[in-house]
């Protein structure tokens, strides 16, 4: 694990919902619990393009200590229903061929949703993410997502407003990369979900930390 020196919705279950199974989901979110998730897909329009790959990990705090708990890490391959083209793997690093033995949808979603719970999500960009597991969700379970969704892009955006002598001077997002360089956290090698998630979890409980010193 690694750790870090010293936000989620509540909605009721849908009559709707066609899996009383994934009931759970719509608990109450546990205290100082987070899934920090992260998507390779073919393109950037969950009605046209495909989710590829997913990772993901477990963030807790104990005692104002955050921790990722990468030993029990999830990490997916999915077939598509159309394989990527050839011209894409310079986007997302997954061939056909890595694709073609993936999980189904329905698997991968029978997979994420127990890791998932009721927490919250934390990811870059989360709501790109979001709208691609709800293209998905929808028809799985009649409802989607309830998880809060927290974005690290909007915590950077947060803390550089607190350190800013002028609060009313504007703060643009940042891209990830550039937020892990400020954050002196290491780059994993890219085109890797599950690295990615590892990163932006480290960026999460870094940025949470200094949130609270500031």
């Amino acid at each position: 694990m690694y750790s870090f020196g010293k936000t989620g919705t509540h909605s009721k279950t849908p009559a709707r919902l066609t899996r009383p199974e994934f009931g759970y989901l719509f608990a109450p979110p546990p205290a100082d619990e987070w899934v920090c998730l992260d998507l390779e897909m073919t393109g950037l329009n969950p009605k046209t393009d495909h989710i590829l790959s997913l990772g993901a990990v477990k963030i807790s705090r104990t005692h104002g200590t955050f921790s990722i708990d990468t030993a029990n890490a999830l990490s997916i391959i999915c077939k598509p229903p159309i394989m990527p083209a050839t011209d894409t793997i310079v986007i997302h690093g997954l061939r056909p061929m890595d694709v073609a033995d993936g999980v189904s949808y329905d698997e991968m979603l029978a997979q994420l949703l127990p890791f998932l719970g009721a927490r919250p999500i934390v990811g870059f960009y989360t709501q790109m993410d979001l709208a691609f597991l709800n293209a998905l969700a929808k028809p799985f379970l009649g409802a989607a997502l309830p998880n809060a969704a927290i974005d690290v892009s909007l915590l950077d955006q947060k803390l550089r407003k607190q350190q800013n002598r002028n609060p009313d001077a504007p703060i643009d997002r940042r891209h990830l990369h550039e937020m892990l360089k400020t954050e002196r956290i290491p780059a994993l090698p890219a085109h890797d979900s599950l690295n990615d998630a590892l990163m932006t979890a480290m960026l999460f409980c870094q940025l949470q930390h200094e949130l609270q010193a500031s």
